[in-house]
Formats: structure tokens, C-alpha cells, sequence
């Protein structure tokens, strides 16, 4: 439950290079024809790239628009005037360098987006299906758009992925050392108990009760903890981790690196034995003791630690090389004036994901 961890990408300025950006129908490598992309033949050219590409206003709002529906995080970013133009510019790589997967990574891709327009069309059709429908009006998206810029996301998070275990055979052990200096504390080794009490469904995105609500519920499950409670009993109760529930919220000798952020910060510093204040992560509210915490020096690191430094490594050798690629794109963007832009987004969206991960 807690190991939700999404892939880390390289950062340019304070954003993060995503896995996706937009879609096109993947015939072959070399150049990109603007007009497989929705939007791309309609509204004023906001960027222009070498040999002739180009992106228009249109073009970006409907892949900006389409996020809501997989990413609403990057969605909220993409609305931000002052980052518009590195996700322009990150968008414009991803278009040109999508295209350049695999036969076999193409036919995965396909598969992957059968599955999503079958999971929309059931979202389209259900309970909420008049209000993503309302979205898509609103945002000017048909279904179709979304699943093309569904497909590119999907295949340039492949491309991705792919360039990091190209690098990943060539990384050193000093490398290895230098990353492990940044932050020796991702590979403590902690006994944790905790009790959950949900916000949001960081799998849906649908609201389970307001941060008010959660966090006034976790003060009075510490309160309880504090007044001698069992932690067996209130973890059945109160707990929404159905990881730990029934296991009085124990999660027993695990490496914190494998938590969210927050949980991670919380198993790292908080005083041992001590029942710390409700901690928020993207899952909620979280009563946390730290019932032990033993630091692993680098020679003790397992293979597997050594395998995540060496994905940390190569992920950021991936960035330099996006970077690089896209300097040699000749990328100008003229935006607008900043204007009023529309905040609404739909409340529930298909969850599919590419399930590949860099290993």
C-alpha cells in the first residue's frame, strides 16, 4: 500500500521530465508529422523546432487538457503560466523521439491502449460518465484525443525507460559510492507501526472525506494511542492500510526507501518509541511509531540497494541525454500573455497505467 512510488525523471528547472507527452500514430522512426497530433493543425504556433515542427496553442492545451485523466498532478503543473515553457520543450522532445521505439514495444503500446479506451469507454458509461463527458466538451477532447495522447505517453515512458537500462550495465561503483553519499538515511532499515486514515484515493483520485476530516480523525486515534490504546485494536478500527490493519499497523524490518516521501521522512527522524503527530502523504493521514531504525553502511548494501542506486544513476544520465537532445532541437517558444484558464477537471478518470517500471 505505502510503496507508491512513481518514476523519478530528471529535473529541468523544477520540473520534473515526465514519461509522456503527446500523442502520435508510431509509423516508423525519423521525423514526426505534426499532423498526427490532435490539435496540431488548429489554433497559433507557440513553439518551432528544427526541420519545420511545430507546436500550436491548440495542439498543447488538449494534451495539457487530456492529464487530468491519467496524470492530475502534471495536469496542475501544465496550468502553471511560469512552467509552460519547459513542458512545451519537453513535449517536443518526447515527439520526436517516441517514434524511435521497438516493433515490439510498438505492439505492447497497442495493447496497453486497448485496454485504456476499454476502461474509458466503462468511465464514460458509469455514474460519473456525464461529468467527464461535461470535461472533455469543456476541454474540447473527444475520446479518441485522450487515447492518442494516452499512446505517446505510454510509448515515450518505453523510450524512457529503455535508454535507462541502456546506460544502467555502464555505471561505476565510485558512481555508485557518490549517490549513496547523498543520502545514506534511503537505506535505513526501520520497524514502524502506523494507522491510516484516508483523504483521497491515490488510485482514483476519488475524495474519501476532506484533509479536515482526516486529520481531526488521526489526532483522535493518536489521542486514543497516547491513552494507553491498543494498537492491535485501533488499527482493526480506524486503519485504511489494508497492508497492516489486521497486523496491529506493523510493517516490521523494511527498508524506508520503499515508502512515499513523507512516510519515509517520518521513519527517519522520528524520536523511537514515541507516537510522532499525524503525518500527511498523498494516502492521508498517518499515526506513526518508530519502534526501531538501524542504518545500512555502503559495503552492507544488498544487491538489490545496489540495483536502486544504479536506476537513480542512469535515470539522471537519461536526463543529461534528453537535455543534450533537446539543445540540438533548436527549440523557440513564444508564448501568449498569460489569459484566465478553465480549473476544472474531471473527478474521476480510468486508472490504467503502463505497468513497466525501470528496473
Amino acid at each position: 500500500m505505502l510503496h507508491h512510488k512513481r518514476m523519478p525523471y530528471r529535473r529541468l528547472g523544477t520540473l520534473l521530465l515526465t514519461a509522456g507527452m503527446l500523442s502520435a500514430l508510431l509509423t516508423g522512426c525519423g521525423k514526426n508529422k505534426d499532423g498526427d497530433y490532435p490539435g496540431s493543425s488548429k489554433g497559433d504556433v507557440i513553439a518551432t523546432y528544427k526541420d519545420g515542427g511545430k507546436v500550436t496553442a491548440t495542439e498543447y492545451d488538449k494534451y495539457a487538457a487530456a492529464q487530468a485523466f491519467t496524470s492530475p498532478d502534471k495536469a496542475m503543473y501544465m496550468q502553471i503560466e511560469e512552467l509552460k515553457e519547459n513542458f512545451v520543450k519537453q513535449y517536443i522532445v518526447s515527439k520526436v523521439l517516441a517514434p524511435q521505439i521497438s516493433d515490439a514495444d510498438k505492439k505492447t503500446v497497442n495493447d496497453g491502449v486497448d485496454e485504456f479506451e476499454k476502461q474509458l469507454k466503462a468511465e464514460l458509461d458509469g455514474a460519473s460518465g456525464n461529468q467527464l463527458k461535461s470535461y472533455l466538451d469543456e476541454s474540447k477532447l473527444s475520446a479518441g484525443d485522450v487515447a492518442k495522447i494516452y499512446k505517446h505517453d505510454y510509448s515515450f515512458r518505453l523510450y524512457y525507460i529503455n535508454k535507462v537500462n541502456e546506460l544502467k550495465p555502464n555505471v561505476t561503483e565510485d558512481e555508485l559510492k557518490a549517490q549513496y553519499d547523498k543520502d545514506p538515511s534511503a537505506f535505513n532499515v526501520a520497524t514502524v507501526r502506523h494507522i491510516l486514515i484516508k483523504a483521497t484515493d491515490p488510485t482514483t483520485q476519488q475524495t474519501v472525506r476532506t484533509d479536515e476530516e482526516a486529520l481531526k480523525i488521526a489526532k483522535d486515534v493518536k489521542a486514543k494511542l497516547d491513552a494507553g490504546g491498543d494498537w492491535n485494536a485501533l488499527a482493526k478500527e480506524f486503519s485504511e492500510d489494508d497492508g497492516s490493519k489486521d497486523n496491529g499497523g506493523l510493517y516490521e524490518n523494511a527498508e524506508v526507501n520503499g515508502w512515499v516521501q513523507g512516510f519515509k521522512d517520518a521513519a527517519n527522524t522520528q524520536e523511537i518509541g514515541v507516537i510522532g503527530d499525524p503525518v500527511q502523504t498523498e494516502f492521508g493521514y498517518h499515526v506513526i511509531k518508530v519502534e526501531s531504525r538501524t542504518a545500512t553502511a555502503f559495503d552492507k548494501l544488498t544487491d538489490a540497494n545496489k540495483d536502486t542506486l544504479k536506476s537513480v544513476v542512469a535515470q539522471t544520465k537519461t536526463g543529461d541525454f534528453l537535455t543534450a537532445e533537446q539543445d540540438k532541437l533548436g527549440i523557440k517558444v513564444t508564448l501568449p500573455a498569460p489569459a484566465e484558464s478553465p480549473s476544472a477537471s474531471p473527478s474521476a478518470s480510468p486508472s490504467v497505467s503502463p505497468s513497466a517500471s525501470a528496473k
